[in-house]
């Protein structure tokens, strides 16, 4: 069997045409071609190995999970990474687990960011390119509010819900700042019968406040959902990053304090693995966030990368699903990555110049991947016209776009999935 490339490195060419996806300055003619995932006949991506067909055959029973004793919470204990119980029945049953943590300041769209991975990942229909890895009818979401209660399984549908009704989520108040734990379980090997899981942790807090030396139980909680993960999503508005020359007065106070947010978010991180001792290897994505607003500069971009899925999801969505079309996917993804790098190093202000060189924890350059949760523009409209949610007639639910791009890079990242 050829083994590929490794997919979860963005700068690896592999054996691309060098004008695939490339960027054009033309403004009538796309710059990614996200049209070839959807329209191109199938014979074009013969060439790309699909992953291996798993083997008809169950797999062997999982041995029992390791019983272990409650975790006794104390300030000391928190602030040597412990403070959480995650004894959780849900917890603890794959023998080979990969973590991706996602982590934000305040207003970053991260919440949107989770809930739209829980709904893209419910259905395999709906799960794109990661439907041909996920077993998606083990798919689960536990979650805790407090330090002393274990945590309990989530009904998808009812968590989903608040999405499909496009409910906007309030601020989270620091009395109230759920962890939760998404387990998408899949298979990996030759024939398929190698049980594995990924993780994705999430802490729905504010990550510039969660090293606070004020509340080390605080600051355990942060380090016991992010110190095993070997992936980490930081997420940044794309508009703060590239933002259009016409931002009011108040866009340009909310892009500053946004880009300060970050800085105190990854330098809480860098903290934290100094602090631990931690040395392991961290793949790195910086998810930006709200690609689809049009306070961005990149306006082809916008208009392509996302305007493209949104245009036709469900055909974008089953062409991904196929060996080939994943192949594709990771591939246009990489040079989107690379064009998003020479434009971050293009930028004039230090601060957003040198982004990606902050995510850089022994695993190579940081992916870069804009994505959209959820429609800003459309909710700001539907809010508009029916300020009652109660009030508003049924309607499609919101298309989140490119969130299980990073799905599939830490999924690639532990083992490599087009094998």
């Amino acid at each position: 069997m050829i083994k590929p490339t490794d997919p979860a490195d963005p700068t690896s060419d592999d054996d691309e045409p060098d004008d695939w996806g490339a960027i054009r300055t033309d403004p009538a003619d796309p710059r990614f071609e996200l049209g070839d995932l959807v329209d191109a006949p199938e014979h074009e991506f013969a060439a790309t190995p699909p992953p291996a067909t798993a083997a008809p055959a169950p797999p062997p029973a999982p041995p029992p999970a390791p019983t272990r004793a409650r975790t006794v919470v104390t300030a000391e204990s928190a602030d040597a990474g412990l403070g959480f119980d995650a004894d959780a029945e849900p917890f603890g049953r794959y023998r080979s687990v990969q973590r991706l943590g996602i982590i934000g300041g305040k207003g970053v769209g991260k919440s949107y960011l989770f809930q739209a991975m829980v709904y893209r990942v419910q259905h395999a229909r709906t799960a794109g390119a990661l439907a041909y890895f996920l077993d998606t009818q083990g798919v689960e979401l536990v979650r805790t509010l407090s330090r002393e209660e274990h945590a309990r399984t989530v009904n998808l549908q009812r968590f989903n819900g608040d999405y499909e009704r496009w409910t906007r989520l309030g601020t989270t108040l620091a009395a109230s700042q759920p962890w939760y734990r998404l387990t998408l379980p899949y298979r990996t090997g030759l024939l398929g019968r190698t049980r594995a899981a990924m993780e994705v942790e999430f802490f729905d807090g504010s990550g510039e406040q969660f090293f606070e030396a004020r509340d080390p139980l605080n600051r355990g909680l942060w380090v016991q959902a992010y110190r095993e993960a070997r992936v980490m999503a930081f997420c940044l508005p794309l508009w703060a990053v590239f933002p259009a020359a016409d931002l009011s007065a108040a866009d340009w106070r909310e892009r500053d304090a946004l880009l300060e947010s970050f800085h105190e978010v990854v330098q809480n991180y860098k903290d934290m693995r100094r602090r631990l001792r931690l040395r392991q290897p961290v793949r790195s994505i910086l998810a930006l966030t709200m690609a689809d607003d049009r306070r961005c500069a990149l306006a082809g971009l916008r208009d392509t990368w996302i305007g493209g899925y949104l245009q036709a999801p469900a055909a974008f969505l089953a062409r991904t699903r196929t060996g080939g079309g994943i192949a594709r996917y990771l591939a246009n993804a990489r040079r989107v990555s690379r064009f998003l790098g020479e434009e971050f190093a293009a930028a004039p202000s230090p601060g957003v110049a040198g982004i990606p060189d902050l995510l850089g924890f022994g695993a190579g350059r940081p992916w870069l991947i804009p994505v959209s949760a959820i429609h800003g523009e459309a909710l700001d409209h539907l809010e508009l016209q029916y300020p009652n949610p109660d009030e508003r007639p049924p309607r499609l639910p919101p298309v989140p776009v490119h969130v299980e791009l990073p799905l599939l890079v830490a999924l690639c990242e532990r083992a490599n999935a087009l094998m």
